[in-house]
């Protein structure tokens, strides 16, 4: 695999890391999906598999820091007014735009029967409805809060990969201070020492609460030659430790509702719990790994045109994900099933990230194509596959995304 630095005025794919993306995507939306369509307050398999899917958003932090990282690691020197305009138009101008979709789509009145859904004017357009407004446009509408920390990691990364590069004999250590960091960020929001609180949105609207992902990723990003080749050469051991930091945190989050066990320890609910750090870490390496084997050249054409579409598509789907979880929720309500959640889940995993790939492949051949999916805009005449496509055809879109390894 060839990690070169790309030359000025040019844009370098990672195919590997490109096929992440709707794994991780993937796993966002089986987060909502369950908390949506589960019995969440009384099932604590439910809250063990949400602890299980939660590793989405600091992968999506961790991947994003990485590949700006690698963008510029060879940059001498940041072309800040470009950066900048590059930086809003792939996360602020998507930000923006799905902020007021969705405060006109939580602001319509339920109704019985098809469309469910009724607009009121005296409720979107009144002095509550602003106020509401002004709060998700602040704190992020459920889970648009990952570009608020994205957008902030953009504000500090001049700065950051100043200190990084300043400092390259020490990365080691850094890394070590940043995991204690973690350790003692997740103790202190627990234990809330001297009767300080840190509510919710503190803990996950800021980047201080992500440190060892953010660093870790830029870290990572000078060294992915030599990185890669660990990951690959220690695979089975990185599948192995994954998977018994998983059953540890689900020991951990079962036996938390004992008080003979330290908070510290505790896992389930708790976002930014220390034990669940080794899972986290170890899930991004998994995913890492299945990017790897999804890219190599012996997949055939197809798998490989397929993880390419589900890479273009993966922002839009994140960003669409709570139009349609929502609706096919009221839909399956409608009819009254009594289907069961193991079923239920799974169903509504499939409806809603089929449905987010339809509105996101279709929309980014429209002029709205940057606000609505991140993506630059395409043509009609590649939205349906050709056949006898070359691999050099799958290279797919160059948007500019969070996740995308683009030299500015």
């Amino acid at each position: 695999m060839s990690t070169d630095a790309p030359v000025e005025g040019t844009r370098k794919r990672l195919d590997h890391i490109d096929a992440m993306r709707p794994v991780k995507q993937a796993a966002v939306v089986s987060t909502h999906t369950l908390i949506f369509f589960a019995p969440l307050a009384t099932n604590t398999t439910v809250i063990g598999l949400i602890m299980l899917t939660r590793f989405s958003r600091e992968a999506f932090l961790f991947v994003s820091a990485c590949m700006l990282t690698f963008s510029y690691r060879d940059t001498a020197k940041l072309k800040l007014n470009h950066y900048w305009k590059r930086r809003f138009m792939s996360v602020g101008v998507p930000y923006l735009a799905w902020t007021v979709i969705y405060y006109f789509y939580t602001t319509v009145h339920p109704v019985v029967g098809f469309p469910w859904y009724s607009f009121d004017h005296s409720i979107t357009f009144s002095a509550a409805g602003f106020h509401y407004f002004a709060h998700i446009l602040r704190t992020g509408y459920y889970h648009l809060y990952y570009l608020i920390v994205i957008m902030e990691f953009y504000l500090l990364f001049p700065l950051l990969l100043t200190l990084v590069r300043r400092f390259s004999k020490w990365h080691k250590q850094i890394m070590v201070a940043s995991v204690l960091w973690q350790i003692a960020f997740g103790v202190l929001v627990d234990s809330q020492p001297f009767g300080i609180h840190v509510n919710e949105i503190v803990q996950t609207r800021f980047v201080f609460s992500y440190v060892v992902y953010l660093l870790g990723g830029m870290i990572v990003a000078l060294h992915l030659d030599e990185v890669h080749q660990w990951i690959v050469d220690k695979a089975k051991w990185i599948i192995w430790l994954t998977f018994v930091s998983a059953i540890v945190a689900e020991v951990l989050s079962y036996c938390g509702r004992y008080h003979w066990l330290p908070s510290y320890l505790h896992t389930g609910t708790l976002v930014f719990a220390p034990a669940i750090m080794p899972f986290n870490v170890g899930a991004i390496l998994c995913v890492y790994l299945l990017g790897v084997y999804l890219v190599a050249p012996q997949r055939s054409l197809r798998t490989r045109a397929a993880v390419q579409s589900g890479s273009d598509n993966s922002y839009g789907v994140y960003l669409s994900q709570m139009l349609w979880i929502p609706f096919f929720l009221r839909f399956r309500n409608h009819l009254d099933p009594h289907v069961h959640w193991q079923i239920a889940v799974p169903l509504a995993l499939v409806v809603v990230y089929t449905a987010g790939m339809i509105f996101t492949a279709l929309a980014a051949r429209t002029p709205l194509a940057k606000a609505l999916t991140g993506r630059s805009q395409t043509t009609w005449k590649s939205l349906l596959p050709r056949r006898h496509e070359t691999p050099e055809v799958l290279r797919g879109d160059t948007g500019d995304s969070p996740l995308d390894v683009v030299d500015e």
